[in-house]
C-alpha cells in the first residue's frame, strides 16, 4: 500500500512539474499568437482593411505599392515585405550584397587560431546556432546573447573580448547567421526568472518613453506598414531574423543590440549600453515573438 502511495505521489509530482514548466511559456505563447495574428490580418488585404489599419494612406498607393497578402515567413524581409519600391531598390543592391565581404571576414576570423591554437570551433563545433539566441541560462540566472557567447569564447581561450555592436564581433555573428540560415527561431522560457525577464522585455517594448513619448509598439506594430516621409516602417514580427544587418547609414554591419539601442535613442531616451539588462530583455521578448520563423540574415537595410 505504501509503495503504491509513493508511486502515485511521485507520478503526481512529475505531472505537476511538467504542467508548471509549461506554464512559463503559456502567457508568452498567447502574446506571440496575438502578435502574429495581428500582422497577418493587417497585411491580408490593406485595400479592404484600409479603414481599420491604413486610413490615411491614399488608395492609389495601397493598390500600387503595397505587397499582399503576406504570409508568416514573408515578414523576415522587414519593410521590404510590404513596400514594393523598397523591395525593388534592395533587390538591385543585393545583386552584390554589401555584407558579403564582412561575412567572408567573419569566416576567416572564426577559423583563425587563437594564441593557444584553438579556434571559435572549440566553443561552437556546429556554427549553425543563432536560432537559439538569446537564451535564458538557468545556471547563471541571466539572458545570454550571441554576442556574449562569442566574447566568452574568446576569454576562455585567453583572448580579449571584442567591442559589442559592430566591427569584428558583428562579422563573426554574421558568419554564424549565414550558417544558421533556414533554421527556425526557437527561444524558450525555462523558469520563473526567465518569465520575469520576458515580461520585463515586453514592458519595455510597449512603454512610452523619451521626450517624444513613443514606444517600440507605436512605430513597429501600430504604424508598421506606413511611411514616415520616404521611410517605410518595418514590422516588429520577423525583425530579429535579419540580424545582423548591413545598414547603408552605418556603412557596415551592426548587431541586433546595436539596432535596438539606436531605436531606443530615437525615442528621445538615453541610449542604453550594449548588453545591459534592459536591452537583453527587449531582445529576448522580441526574438520570442518570431519563434518558428526561419532565419534569413544578414541582410541590407537603409
Amino acid at each position: 500500500m505504501l509503495k503504491k502511495l509513493i508511486k502515485i505521489v511521485a507520478v503526481s509530482m512529475i505531472s505537476t512539474t511538467i504542467v508548471f514548466a509549461a506554464n512559463f511559456n503559456a502567457q508568452a505563447e498567447k502574446d506571440r499568437k496575438a502578435f502574429v495574428d495581428y500582422f497577418l490580418k493587417k497585411f491580408e488585404n490593406p485595400v479592404a482593411n484600409r479603414d481599420k489599419y491604413f486610413p490615411y494612406v491614399p488608395l492609389k498607393e495601397l493598390k500600387k505599392d503595397y505587397i499582399y497578402p503576406l504570409k508568416f515567413q514573408d515578414f523576415q524581409d522587414g519593410p521590404l515585405s510590404w513596400y514594393r519600391p523598397s523591395k525593388e531598390q534592395f533587390a538591385e543592391i543585393n545583386d552584390f550584397p554589401p555584407y558579403e565581404i564582412p561575412v567572408d571576414d567573419g569566416e576567416e576570423l572564426f577559423n583563425k587560431p587563437f594564441a593557444n591554437g584553438k579556434t571559435y570551433a572549440s566553443c561552437f563545433p556546429n556554427p549553425a546556432i543563432k536560432q537559439n539566441y538569446p537564451y535564458y541560462d538557468v545556471h547563471r540566472d541571466e539572458i545570454v546573447t550571441i554576442g556574449m557567447a562569442v566574447n566568452e569564447c574568446r576569454v576562455i581561450n585567453g583572448e580579449k573580448p571584442l567591442k559589442y555592436g559592430k566591427g569584428d564581433l558583428a562579422k563573426v555573428v554574421a558568419y554564424l547567421a549565414v550558417k544558421s540560415r533556414g533554421k527556425k527561431i526557437d527561444i524558450k522560457i525555462p523558469n520563473e526568472n526567465a518569465a520575469k525577464a520576458y515580461e520585463a522585455g515586453k514592458k519595455l517594448f510597449y512603454k512610452q518613453r523619451g521626450y517624444l513619448a513613443i514606444s517600440c509598439n507605436e512605430c513597429h506594430v501600430k504604424s508598421a506598414g506606413k511611411r514616415i516621409r520616404a521611410e517605410a516602417l518595418s514590422p516588429a514580427l520577423g525583425a530579429t531574423t535579419q540580424m545582423p544587418v548591413y545598414r547603408i547609414k552605418w556603412g557596415g554591419l551592426g548587431t541586433l543590440q546595436r539596432r535596438l539601442a539606436g531605436c531606443v535613442k530615437d525615442t528621445g531616451s538615453e541610449k542604453p549600453k550594449m548588453q545591459s539588462k534592459p536591452l537583453k530583455e527587449l531582445a529576448y521578448f522580441l526574438t520570442y515573438m518570431s519563434n518558428g520563423m526561419k532565419l534569413f540574415g544578414p541582410d541590407t537595410r537603409k
